[in-house]
């Protein structure tokens, strides 16, 4: 994957960092602060590289990091030039990304970050995805329609017990890939944050380590 796909002129050079995170952002201006604050509280590894990924430059997320970026200075945003929408934004913040590890996390503070720490441990001891799981033990979900949940816990216990795959929760979104992951597979999904599960399941087939924290 040629990460000069992804635009948006942001200056990325310098130093390697050690993790980096995408955040895919949609008129986020009011949820972006906390996120980024959580973000630099709640995660210890460094240094960071954070990846606020934005489709159109009115973006209401955009003049709000731009204000941050003198208090957060690893925070770049980064316009998603493939196509608008929640899928290739992330697209954009992982073709971009260039730390060996990859984190893929959403700008309304619905993943807990408190776990990134572990998951990135995980990752540096060898495994290429590292799953937030709701599904495991210690595990848990809360809100969200009852259908949508339903399907996913089905669908994550179903490929864990009866595909083998390494996590019980192949469909969260939140989750920490190692860029030679990344670099390996050809993405094919089309919409939707079907990427995760995509991922998930190439990972797997191929010979990737799969693991995952709770969630």
């Amino acid at each position: 994957m040629d990460s000069r796909r992804a635009g948006g002129g942001t200056d990325l050079s310098g130093g390697e960092p050690a993790l980096s995170v995408v955040i895919p952002a949609y008129n986020e201006g009011d949820n972006i602060v906390p996120v980024l604050a959580a973000l630099h509280e709640q995660v210890h590894v460094a240094p960071l590289e954070v990846l606020v990924v934005y489709d159109f430059p009115e973006d209401t997320t955009v003049p709000v990091v731009e204000r941050l970026q003198a208090t957060y200075p690893d925070v770049h945003l980064v316009l998603n030039e493939l196509g608008r929408g929640a899928l290739n934004a992330v697209k954009s913040g992982l073709f971009r990304a260039r730390a060996p590890y990859v984190l893929v996390t959403m700008a309304d503070l619905s993943d807990d970050l408190t776990g990134v720490d572990a998951m990135y441990r995980l990752a540096a001891h060898g495994a290429d995805v590292v799953a937030a799981s709701r599904y495991m033990r210690g595990g848990s979900q809360h809100g969200g329609p009852l259908v949508k949940r339903t399907l996913s816990r089905a669908a994550g216990l179903s490929l864990h017990y009866v595909g083998g795959v390494g996590t019980h929760d192949a469909t969260n979104n939140f989750k920490l890939y190692s860029r030679k992951l990344i670099r390996s597979v050809r993405i094919e999904s089309t919409g939707g944050f079907e990427l995760a599960l995509e991922l998930t399941i190439k990972a797997h087939l191929a010979g990737f380590e799969v693991a995952e924290v709770p969630t």
